[in-house]
């Protein structure tokens, strides 16, 4: 899953400077997208037959996984149907009119989706609560095994619900629009 705002900025950026500099990153066993949804995206829509990766380990203990949380426009409507939607463990207001509300359960991912579906918009993720405000909702950490699950049933999670960090996604690899889009166009460059 991808934001199409971001998948916008990608395609700009790339076919500004013509080329793909960072690599998609993909798990050996799976192969699973780990990072890159938006960069294969923006190939996608330009026609592209190839794509850089680096390909992983991902049961590897140098992949870690990580979660976002998650803020939106707070409103009374907003709280009352994630509440529907989804298991809210812990409720919390803060000074500032935001609210803060913990999700139980690994299926709670999947709640999150459909409030999305349902016109809610993500303004933003960070790692920690205090630089968001709105409704900030915190998922239970993901797993590996959700994000495999996930992948290979194609009910795909919601974008920015999983963080890799891994240290393939610190490498650069220019590569040339020209080697991998193969369309039969005449490139300008």
């Amino acid at each position: 899953m991808f934001i199409p705002g971001r998948v916008d900025e990608v395609l700009k950026s790339v076919t500004r400077s013509m080329v793909m500099a960072k690599p998609l990153v993909v798990a050996a066993d799976s192969w699973i997208l780990v990072d890159g949804a938006h960069r294969l995206e923006s190939l996608k829509r330009l026609g592209a037959r190839y794509a850089p990766v680096v390909i992983i380990d991902y049961n590897s203990d140098e992949v870690k996984l990580l979660g976002w949380v998650r803020s939106y426009p707070y409103s009374s409507e907003a709280l009352e149907e994630l509440r529907r939607l989804a298991a809210v463990s812990k409720r919390k207001d803060r000074h500032d009119g935001s609210v803060m509300v913990w999700l139980e359960g690994l299926d709670s991912y999947y709640d999150i989706k459909k409030f999305e579906s349902l016109g809610f918009t993500l303004r933003g993720v960070s790692t920690s609560t205090r630089s968001l405000a709105g409704l900030i909702v915190i998922p239970p950490p993901p797993t590996k095994d959700l994000v495999v699950r996930a992948a290979m049933s194609g009910e795909l999670l919601p974008p920015k619900a999983t963080r890799h960090i891994t240290a393939a996604k610190n490498i650069i690899l220019p590569t040339s629009l020209r080697r991998i889009i193969h369309d039969g166009r005449q490139w300008p460059w």
